[in-house]
């Protein structure tokens, strides 16, 4: 099995398992549910930084399935984030979800002051098979955005409880966006 996915599993023989086996597929997908639960809880030393998710990636801006823009983004090590003049990078971090699902958020500070946040999806499995077959990472998601802290203190305290609403509709700026090749210096 694949060490650094989802932690390193040991298999266990039918004599070692404890749970009956299932009837029905419902069964079975609560045996799974049940499983990757205890895998996650047993592994806390996972990164936050993954070294297969760091290096450079083309992201494509998309509102109602249409390209508004391209840029370059490098996820780099400890949470650096590269981007082009007048952006600037700020953090990045891969959350492990609950399911087959891990959550990269990534944070940009654009040259009139306000705070993109791009918060996507990354399928566990096909980042593991990304590793033997060399194909790229793709992460989808949605572009949020945190006001400046003078907009935000006429908000009142309780902007801050719930201060990155995800609002998911059609005219919601989402991204694409795909691990290029890496360079020699990559990450320096």
């Amino acid at each position: 099995l694949v060490e650094l996915g989802s932690g390193y599993v040991k298999p266990l023989s039918l004599k070692q398992s404890k749970m009956a086996l299932p009837k029905t597929p419902k069964e079975e997908f609560g045996r799974f549910a049940q499983w990757e639960s205890s895998v996650r809880k047993s592994s806390p030393d996972i990164s936050a930084y993954p070294d297969d998710v760091i290096g450079p990636y083309q992201v494509k801006d998309e509102v109602a399935g249409k390209t508004i823009g391209v840029s370059t983004v490098v996820l780099g090590p400890g949470g650096k984030v590269l981007v082009a003049p007048p952006m600037q990078g700020l953090r990045w971090r891969l959350d492990p979800g609950p399911t087959h699902l891990d959550t990269c958020t990534f944070q940009v500070l654009s040259d009139d002051g306000a705070v993109l946040q791009y918060k996507g999806f990354i399928d566990r499995g096909a980042r593991l098979e990304a590793r033997f077959s060399k194909r790229p990472i793709v992460i989808r998601g949605a572009v949020t955005f945190q006001m400046r802290d003078g907009e935000a203190a006429i908000m009142g305290d309780d902007y801050w409880k719930d201060m990155l609403p995800v609002n998911v509709k059609t005219e919601t700026t989402k991204f694409v966006m795909t691990k290029t090749a890496s360079t020699p210096d990559e990450g320096q």
